[in-house]
């Protein structure tokens, strides 16, 4: 019995600890599980929030070079940007049993595209009632003489030298008149051409070298005495060969040209005309709206007069332009544990697109409007549209994996739309985009409706028609009174850039 008792005591104490061994085995497994169930996807989760953030500022990254080629015109200068697809490696924290392969969480990946966010091109039309710059039609407007208010950037500044005679033309007149503004100022100048030389005269009451010698208030150089009565004195003379007509620039206070020879040996009963537009004089840029040009003869001569006028090279039409092929650069994540997102760039602003159905955007598109209320019996409405099309040679590019991307961004051109360049150049407009992507429709809708609500736009209607988004500013007044005063102004522009993928590595 005590035998037995001892040998039931030996198995009963080797079972418990069998059982204590599978319980702790038990333990560590349910320990595992709540790790695979709760840390694996919490530590997941995080890795892939903090992801798309650094996908989010590797998009604004590239808006701001994109903006700074246009806005300083770097034609044909290339900016390289890197991407990061997948959260594997970079954003891995590891953890109390991260050394386990299945204790970590699975790298997301996504895919990089150019033009391939959807299926039919993107793209943004303008239609307005504006004054056009027509290049063909250099009278498409009536002059107007100076003294004037310019409204408009002008096409020429005109000044107009007549009524020269003849006795006009010596080398003792001289005739000047003075165009300017309150920050430049041009000089046109009746200016005698001539030459100068010396010729010797004989002094014969100079009998001898002393008294040559001493004919000092006469003489400009060495006098040369041959004998007694031939005593040579050199003097001074000019020569008249003609007069020109002189252009003298300054601006800001500062003469940038002096006495540029426009016309050379002027001729009695001819007109002569002086284009101070012509980029040769370097006030193009200086010659601006919402300044008087005068002009007044400050140096009279007989019946030579100096006048001027300004004229513009545009007509009032309803201009619309050819669509512009927006393109984008398009980053769709393939989340495990975070929500899949889609970032892309396009038309100048960052847009973000969730599964969900959530549509915005992180940095605006470049379409912006303001109320300039400085004159309130005229409030102006200002319209700005930056239009950043992106195009790729091969019509699209995409790259998916977890490793990074690299692209390549070419500014090809930049051109001004032609609208008239002045105060106001518009009676109404109307803009759109055109997407087949209902998510990308509804936040362009809500992007036009909210920034002229913000900006108080009047005469403001917002709307989708058919796959178009569009906003109209000016066009209900217009309908209702198409005589209206120009109360818009629209500075529009397109910038080309070509945009080429590759793959770093992986």
């Amino acid at each position: 019995m005590k035998r037995d008792g001892g040998a039931g005591w030996n198995r009963d104490a080797g079972l418990s600890e069998v059982v204590g061994f599978v319980l702790i085995i038990a333990l560590l497994m349910a320990v595992f599980s709540l790790y695979l169930t709760y840390g694996v996807p919490a530590q997941g989760r995080e890795n892939e929030i903090l992801h798309m953030g650094v996908v989010k500022d590797q998009f604004i990254a590239y808006k701001i070079g994109l903006d700074s080629l246009s806005t300083n015109n770097k034609v044909d200068t290339t900016l390289s940007n890197s991407f990061t697809l997948g959260s594997e490696g970079g954003y891995t924290q590891g953890g109390v049993m991260g050394f386990i392969p299945i204790m970590n969480p699975v790298g997301s990946g996504g895919t990089f595209s150019i033009n391939r966010r959807t299926t039919e091109p993107e793209t943004l039309s303008i239609t307005s009632r504006s004054l056009i710059v027509d290049t063909l039609n250099t009278t498409s407007r009536t002059s107007e003489n100076l003294p004037v208010l310019v409204n408009y950037t002008p096409s020429h500044v005109y000044v107009n030298i007549s009524g020269i005679q003849s006795l006009d033309l010596s080398a003792s007149k001289r005739f000047g008149a003075t165009v300017n503004t309150t920050s430049w100022a041009a000089y046109v100048n009746l200016t005698p051409v001539t030459t100068f030389y010396q010729f010797y005269q004989n002094y014969p009451s100079a009998n001898n070298r002393a008294n040559c010698e001493t004919t000092g208030n006469l003489q400009n150089g060495t006098v040369i005495f041959v004998s007694n009565g031939y005593c040579y004195v050199p003097i001074n003379a000019y020569s008249y060969n003609g007069t020109d007509l002189t252009l003298s620039v300054k601006r800001g206070g500062i003469v940038t040209m002096e006495n540029y020879p426009v016309y050379r040996n002027l001729r009695a009963g001819t007109t002569y005309t002086i284009d101070l537009m012509d980029p040769a004089y370097g006030l193009t840029s200086s010659i601006i709206p919402d300044e008087i040009i005068s002009i007044k003869n400050d140096l009279p001569l007989g019946s030579v007069n100096a006048t001027g006028n300004i004229t513009y090279n545009f007509i009032e039409k309803t201009y619309q332009i050819t669509p512009i092929t927006l393109g984008a650069i398009d980053y769709k994540s393939q989340n495990h544990y975070w929500i899949s997102q889609e970032y892309y760039y396009q038309m100048g602003g960052v847009f973000l697109s969730q599964i969900d159905g959530n549509n915005t955007y992180k940095l605006p598109p470049e379409i912006s409007f303001a109320l300039d209320n400085s004159d309130p019996s005229r409030p102006v409405t200002r319209v700005t549209v930056n239009a950043m099309s992106i195009t790729n040679p091969y019509g699209g590019s995409i790259v998916g994996g977890n490793s990074p991307v690299q692209i390549k961004t070419t500014l090809d051109s930049v051109y001004n739309l032609p609208y008239a360049a002045g105060k106001a150049n518009t009676k109404w407009i109307r803009i759109a985009v055109n997407t087949s992507d209902e998510q990308a429709r509804g936040m362009w809708k809500n992007y036009f409706d909210y920034t002229a609500t913000v900006a108080g736009i009047p005469y403001t209607e917002t709307g989708i028609t058919g796959t178009e988004s569009f906003i109209r500013i000016g066009y209900t007044e217009y309908v209702s009174n198409p005589a209206k005063d120009y109360d818009i102004n629209v500075v529009a522009s397109n910038a080309t850039y070509t945009a080429l993928l590759y793959g770093v590595g992986g």
